[in-house]
């Protein structure tokens, strides 16, 4: 018999691994296997099955339209089926030239941040950086000031797990906002449903976009495929000097173990062979339950800009006012763009909420498995180009779960200078 918890989720095979389950249990008795892809392991001798875990599971769905409706009713916001619920779209970047370069595209972000902690608008904000005892390792935390902000600049593209985060926030009271992938919104979104007193310390989510994340078998492909010591790694940057940018090796000397290597030579060698499954199932690439979005801006010529361009979509009121009071006052660049433009810098939107997202879906269920649940589905027929491109990734994640297979992926790496 099925216990009412998470269990079910990882069973079904639709864990996220964003681990906010633990913090909302009421028994203590989840525990977050950090893996290749953090899981939740549950004590059932412990459980009472309350079911507050799954409540609070993104894992299963979330009904993203309903609660847009009702978390963005004023008469202002707009709606597009990629873009979802809105006010503005913006292009920018921050106008303090170091954040920008060394921050993922225009650096929109972590100048945002830091622009609300300086005007006392939060107390603090949940990022990602890497841990300095293990620089390839996520770690999430409650930044409080400008230096922090910086320390979790840039990309991560590894899955994250925020256990322990929101029972941080509920034992040192004040106003803080979340930064993480849609699918860390949706949970957070679930959490302050059940929980008061995170509902009212919890004052803003903010997203970037997320076309889908990758295991942490990823990184040691990584190592291995550019030859790098772990024992001599003391600082590690997926990206870093300007646009796109580079994947940075660096010892503790600040000296690179290895050539930087341009994202685009690394990004897309790696990408299927080590996509989290339960990504394909998700529709959400721009946050549509976030305040704010940001990524970036893939487009034109200023798709060769030097340093950096963001875009940004607001879904409020409130924080547009925030944005454009945070570029009143200097620290952001920032210009409206219509909603073709935003679609067009990022046209992996369609594929992710249309066709690719249905092929994968259709063939789960084909095969009798779990689905998870939305209420913002397309009515869209997958082409079989969407159907075989979902296969073949299947049959990449094979190869990139097993190590002495990886020489296949290098062979097929599209940077043969390294």
């Amino acid at each position: 018999m099925r216990k009412l918890n998470v269990s079910r989720t990882v069973k079904d095979n639709l864990c996220l691994g964003c681990g906010v389950c633990k913090d909302m249990c009421p028994k203590n008795c989840i525990h977050i296997e950090h893996g290749r892809i953090n899981k939740p392991e549950v004590d059932d001798s412990v459980c009472i099955e309350c079911g507050k875990c799954l409540k609070v599971c993104a894992g299963i769905g979330i009904n993203i339209d309903e609660r847009a409706r009702v978390l963005y009713a004023e008469e202002e916001t707009r709606n597009n089926i990629y873009l979802g619920r809105y006010v503005a779209c913006y292009k920018g970047y921050s106008t303090n030239h170091d954040i920008r370069y060394h921050s993922a595209s225009g650096g929109c972000l972590s100048q945002f941040l830091i622009w609300l902690l300086e005007k006392g608008i939060i107390d603090g904000a949940v990022v990602t950086r890497f841990r300095e005892d293990a620089p390839m390792t996520p770690q999430p935390f409650i930044a409080r000031s400008k230096a922090e902000i910086l320390s979790g600049k840039s990309s991560k593209y590894c899955v994250v797990s925020m256990d322990g985060i929101l029972t941080e926030i509920k034992q040192i009271p004040g106003r803080y906002v979340i930064v993480g992938l849609p699918c860390h919104i949706h949970a957070v979104r679930k959490c302050v449903d059940v929980d008061k007193q995170l509902r009212t310390s919890i004052v803003g989510c903010l997203a970037i976009y997320c076309s889908g994340n990758k295991t942490m078998d990823s990184q040691h492909y990584l190592l291995y495929r550019y030859g790098v010591d772990v024992k001599k790694l003391k600082d590690f940057a997926y990206r870093d000097d300007g646009c796109l940018g580079s994947m940075h090796f660096r010892d503790e000397k600040g000296e690179n173990l290895v050539k930087p290597i341009y994202y685009l030579d690394y990004y897309f060698g790696m990408r299927s062979f080590f996509s989290i499954p339960r990504c394909g199932q998700c529709n959400d690439f721009f946050g549509e339950l976030a305040d704010v979005a940001f990524g970036d801006l893939n487009r034109g010529i200023e798709t060769d800009d030097p340093i950096g361009i963001n875009t940004l979509i607001t879904r409020s009121e409130y924080w547009d006012s925030l944005l454009k009071q945070c570029q009143e006052d200097g620290s952001l660049w920032l210009e409206e763009v219509n909603e073709s433009t935003m679609i067009e810098a990022n046209g992996g939107c369609k594929y992710k909420k249309g066709e690719g997202f249905l092929a994968h879906r259709n063939l789960r269920k084909f095969f009798g498995n779990a689905v998870p649940v939305y209420d913002n589905l397309l009515d869209e027929t997958p082409s079989k180009r969407a159907y075989l491109k979902a296969i073949i990734g299947c049959a990449a994640r094979v190869i990139g779960r097993h190590p002495s297979l990886w020489f296949v992926i290098k062979k097929l790496d599209r940077n043969k200078k390294n």
